[in-house]
């Protein structure tokens, strides 16, 4: 796996708008938190703000956009403005080998799952984050983690502690017990199981697979998971860490049971709880490089917890 550099103050970055469009003034507040929070030079076309209905403006102009974000000389890593929906529609636009080439951080989440999936499987990690929109509104530690992960300098993880700023996160709950490591592999649930069947889809043999969503009442949570297990998907899953189900429980049924549920049924270690997703609170995490999942059994020292054990590394590259 090829892990881009960390970033420096000081360096040009661009914002690409693949999905859906959004508020002018959410995407304002979030391009101050890049630039006077986090010393970068965020640069964009004047199209991005752009609408086609529920689209960032048409296919050709996210596609082009993208193609021209990846062909940018100065830009060391990729912003996407909001996640929504419309990234899968330019799937076949997204070609990994410039980036493989001369590797860059793609940060977003929630639909940009399908970017992440694409250039995962070629072999590039990522950086499952906050989108530029809901940056603005991110608590000071989700900023402060985001910065330590993007910019490097988090000591490497120890598997049986607590995770330093950048190096990991902690879990609420340990669903089942035991401990793993592998390839950090997924984000939005809906998006993954839309991606099933297609050539875009991420192998997760090995993988700590990352879930979260967002909308999603507990039967449509059930449809998914029941979709990739169909699907064989789910096969030789190394474990399961769980972020934030937001707005997913509904008429006395939790989203969290159902995924619980499936979580045992696989036999895997897992843990929930994790501060990803939907929630102002996103923490950014690696997807792509190698991690550990740490599910305590009751009596074990340490609380569960998601470690970037091969993200750490790259503090010193250049």
């Amino acid at each position: 796996m090829i892990l881009p550099p960390p970033l420096r103050p000081g360096d040009a970055v661009r914002v690409v708008a693949p999905s859906s469009p959004f508020e002018p003034a959410a995407l304002e507040k979030g391009l101050e938190v890049l630039s006077g929070r986090l010393g970068l030079r965020p640069r964009m076309r004047n199209d991005l703000v752009a609408r086609r209905g529920y689209l960032a403006g048409d296919d050709a102009r996210r596609a082009d956009e993208w193609r021209e974000a990846v062909a940018d000389p100065e830009a060391r890593a990729i912003f996407c403005a909001r996640g929504g929906y419309g990234a899968m529609r330019i799937l076949p636009a997204v070609d990994p080998a410039p980036l493989l080439a001369r590797p860059r951080a793609l940060v977003g989440f929630s639909d940009i799952t399908a970017i992440h999936a694409v250039l995962n499987r070629a072999g590039l990690a990522t950086v499952h984050g906050p989108v530029v929109t809901q940056l603005g509104r991110a608590p000071d530690d989700a900023v402060r983690h985001l910065e330590a992960v993007l910019f490097g300098g988090a000591p490497r993880p120890n598997a049986w502690e607590v995770p330093a700023l950048g190096a990991g996160l902690v879990a609420a709950r340990t669903i089942r017990p035991g401990r793993a490591s592998g390839p950090l592999l997924g984000g939005t649930l809906t998006i993954l199981a839309h991606l099933a069947g297609t050539p875009f889809a991420p192998s997760l043999e090995g993988a700590i697979l990352l879930l979260e969503d967002v909308g999603e009442k507990p039967y449509r949570i059930d449809r998914c998971l029941t979709q990739l297990r169909l699907a064989g998907a789910l096969d030789g899953l190394a474990a399961l860490a769980i972020g934030q189900l937001t707005s997913c429980d509904d008429a006395g049924v939790l989203a969290a049971d159902i995924v619980r549920e499936a979580a045992l049924a696989l036999g895997v270690p897992a843990i929930e709880g994790l501060p990803v997703g939907h929630d102002d609170a996103n923490f950014a995490v690696p997807l792509g490089a190698r991690a550990t999942l740490v599910a305590p059994a009751p009596g074990d020292e340490g609380p569960p917890r998601l470690l970037f054990d091969e993200w750490a590394t790259r503090a010193g590259a250049a």
